[in-house]
């Protein structure tokens, strides 16, 4: 027969389990949410998994064992534990035994059982030979020294901020979208809310300990306490992530602080290599991943769509004839050596401006002076924007676009333009399924991917999108169409190449919704995400 736990209306067997692990021998099912909701499986023990996770179930919830047939080990809500432990941990269960005596060392001594159970731990260990190791050992997990923290935390909770109303709220679905994944995957999580609370109210979380703490871009990381001299999360403890869409000279303000267990993700590798050059932060390769808007059959009534702003090149250089002459002359130079490289990073090109003028700064000063001068990115982003589409638009190409920022732009002037009210989040996956091809413009992400070019491909639509080095090894031009910045000419015959030979164009898209389908899922991030928790 198989044991099966069940919430009890009567008894807890919290304490006979604690006392008696013979009480979980054999093979016991266990409903998958009872599971999720008491931490999961902490694979950080050696030994006894099934064991310790059975208290911790009981700990919260009174539950007791019932006798079931075979049947529920197929059953798709139940997760099934037995006693078999892996050659390499076997004899590994005594330190299990000591993690639970400091974890439940209150209970014991509140009910009397503390010392006998301190002494029996001993007495094996005598026995076995190991009793200096398991003395040093036990007094580690009973005081809660650090190696305590590192098996528990495994248990706990994921801790995720969101709330951000950001660009239609992605951010905050980011959040959501990563924190469903984690749960579908078993992990028990908690949110807190920014729009919703004051980010002061973080400091409830102060002296709590997380399998993880994650925001995405966000400047809770950099609270301070009232001393001025510390961090918030210096006192929150648990491996801190902070999902950073942007080139990470914009966060110049939220990456000053250096305190342990601190990582950044980001959808770049070269913006990986920025931070750990010029913050000294570790910073980790993550894209983020594409969302699916159902799968009932749609007409493709859009050629080529684009769902992105139009952008401001004309204010980004009304803001450079703004600034005093020094800054002025830098700034110029920089956006002129963007223009004419496009295929530099960000930096690089804030190099070679620098080594115009036969200026030669340390790596601190030289973020300080790339920070002054940042909004430059955003108008290189916009010049090229506006020539993609233009080069599109004047071969006669139709080109469906969305929101208000089109309304009044110089653009206008092409009737190949058609303008829609603009469309959230939600309704721009649907914009996508309607599409046979839709465009994406990197904002100078020259190594990086992103949700938008994941979206499109998972819509069923062919992408069409400017050269990065995240592409090759992943896709190539049988999953996309890649066009070169600087030989902008040659896009418009990609695109129609491609719009007038339609059995080309499903089996492009066909291939790219197969790979983005396989890598770059929430629910494949998820698992990312717990392997670099488990690597640590």
């Amino acid at each position: 027969m198989i044991k099966t736990v069940k919430k009890s209306q009567n008894r807890n067997w919290f304490m006979d389990l604690l006392l008696d692990e013979t009480i979980c021998a054999g093979t016991v099912a266990v409903p998958r949410e009872m599971v999720r909701l008491a931490g999961g499986v902490n694979k950080r023990l050696g030994a006894k998994q099934k064991y310790e996770l059975l208290l911790r179930i009981a700990a919260e919830t009174p539950v007791e064992f019932a006798e079931t047939g075979e049947d529920a080990c197929g059953q798709e809500n139940m997760m099934v534990f037995d006693d078999v432990e892996t050659p390499e941990n076997a004899g590994m269960g005594w330190r299990t035994d000591c993690y639970v005596l400091g974890k439940y060392s209150a209970q014991l001594q509140e009910a009397g059982y503390f010392n006998a159970a301190i002494e029996a731990v001993l007495a094996e260990a005598q026995m076995e030979g190991r009793y200096e190791e398991t003395v040093s050992y036990l007094e580690g997990m009973i005081g809660h020294k650090e190696e305590y923290y590192r098996i528990d935390e495994a248990a706990q909770p994921i801790l995720i901020y969101k709330g951000d109303p950001v660009c239609y709220n992605i951010l905050t679905i980011f959040a959501e979208q990563l924190g469903a994944a984690l749960e579908r995957r078993g992990e028990r999580v908690l949110y807190f809310d920014q729009e919703e609370h004051d980010p002061r109210e973080i400091i409830q979380f102060k002296g709590r300990h997380f399998k993880a703490v994650i925001g995405v871009q966000s400047c809770a990381f950099s609270i301070k306490m009232e001393d001025e001299a510390h961090y918030l999360h210096e006192y929150i403890y648990g491996p801190k992530y902070n999902f950073f869409l942007d080139h990470p000279i914009w966060g110049k303000p939220h990456f000053e602080h250096h305190y342990p267990d601190f990582h950044v993700l980001v959808l770049d590798q070269t913006y990986a290599d920025f931070f750990r050059r010029f913050y000294k932060q570790d910073a980790i390769l993550f894209p983020p991943a594409g969302m699916e808007a159902g799968e009932d059959s749609v007409e493709r009534i859009y050629d080529l769509s684009f769902i992105g702003t139009y952008g401001g090149y004309e204010v980004q250089l009304q803001w450079i004839r703004e600034q005093e002459r020094p800054l002025r002359f830098l700034a110029n130079r920089f956006l002129l050596t963007m223009r004419k490289y496009p295929n530099l990073t960000a930096e690089a090109a804030f190099s070679r401006t620098l080594e115009h003028y036969g200026i030669e700064l340390t790596d601190e000063k030289f973020v300080e002076k790339m920070y002054a001068v940042r909004r430059v990115i955003y108008g290189a982003m916009h010049y090229y924007r506006h020539r993609v589409i233009e080069t599109i638009l004047q071969t006669g190409i139709r080109l469906d676009v969305f929101g208000d920022s089109w309304t009044h732009c110089p653009l206008r002037k092409y009737p190949n333009l058609i303008c829609h009210p603009g469309v959230t989040v939600e309704e721009g996956l649907h914009v996508w399924r309607q599409s046979r091809m839709s465009l994406n413009v990197m904002s100078w992400h020259k190594s990086g991917f992103t949700e938008r070019m994941a979206g499109i491909m998972m819509a069923g639509a062919v992408l069409v999108t400017d050269n990065t080095g995240y592409l090759p090894g992943r896709y190539d031009e049988n999953d996309m169409i890649i066009f070169d910045l600087e030989y902008l000419e040659e896009l418009p015959g990609k695109i129609k190449n491609v719009l007038g030979d339609e059995e080309k164009r499903c089996r492009m898209a066909e291939s790219g919704r197969e790979k983005t389908r396989r890598e770059h899922t929430w629910d494949k991030r998820a698992e990312q995400f717990l392997e670099l928790l488990d690597n640590r």
